[in-house]
């Protein structure tokens, strides 16, 4: 069995994040630091970043043991965001439902002065899929979710631009943090297998740490 360290408070390192007390769900506090840490190193690098979030899901007729599939899909994606000049870093999790089956949420943070818009890395999350899939190209699979629709099909809003330099800063920061922090939720996470791999993300830079944290709590 796993352990998670859960939160069900309102607000992680000074930041706000989601509540889900109602359904007696907590937010683990190694997913929220993960988050924090890219988030806090993409901002020392990049003053003007472009945060979003998108899903991948697995075929439900498809046997996904491992994450070998994933694996093939992120590397393939994330090379396209960077041919493409876009500097992706990224926090992705593996999560499990009867409802969805085997799918990740991923939170994807670019370089805002060559991106304001999801568009472009939605077809290629596509894209990188079909080739991960062996699906001929420009097959619309429906299995990348741009997250632009809540589950009951209402509109909601996809991608923050956030601007060091602006007075609203910290405002884009906290709403980045808070839409990114629904990926920490510890329902549909799995619980029972310790040596499974269920957190991806890009590399910190080596000097990051806890002492180097460009956002202060507040």
């Amino acid at each position: 069995m796993k352990k998670r360290s859960l939160t069900y408070e309102r607000t992680f390192l000074g930041n706000p994040i989601l509540q889900f007390t109602k359904q007696n769900v907590g937010l683990d506090e190694n997913l929220l630091m993960n988050i924090y840490l890219h988030l806090d190193d993409k901002l020392s690098r990049c003053p003007q970043t472009f945060a979003m979030r998108f899903d991948i899901h697995m075929p439900k007729d498809m046997k996904v043991p491992d994450n070998r599939l994933f694996s093939r899909f992120q590397a393939h994606f994330i090379k396209k965001e960077k041919r493409a000049g876009y500097d992706p870093d990224y926090v992705a999790v593996r999560e499990e439902s009867k409802r969805s089956g085997i799918h990740y949420h991923e939170l994807l943070l670019l370089d805002g002065k060559k991106t304001e818009r999801i568009f472009n890395h939605i077809k290629n999350a596509n894209e990188a899929l079909n080739s991960a899939l062996g699906y001929p190209a420009g097959t619309r699979s429906g299995l990348i979710n741009d997250c632009t629709k809540d589950r009951n099909g209402k509109s909601q809003r996809n991608g923050i631009m956030i601007d060091s330099r602006s007075y609203i800063a910290k405002k884009q920061e906290n709403d980045c943090f808070r839409q990114a922090s629904y990926l920490a939720k510890n329902s549909q996470k799995d619980n029972t297998e310790k040596s499974r791999h269920e957190i991806f993300s890009s590399h910190l830079n080596p000097r990051q740490n806890k002492k180097n944290l460009r956002i202060v709590p507040e």
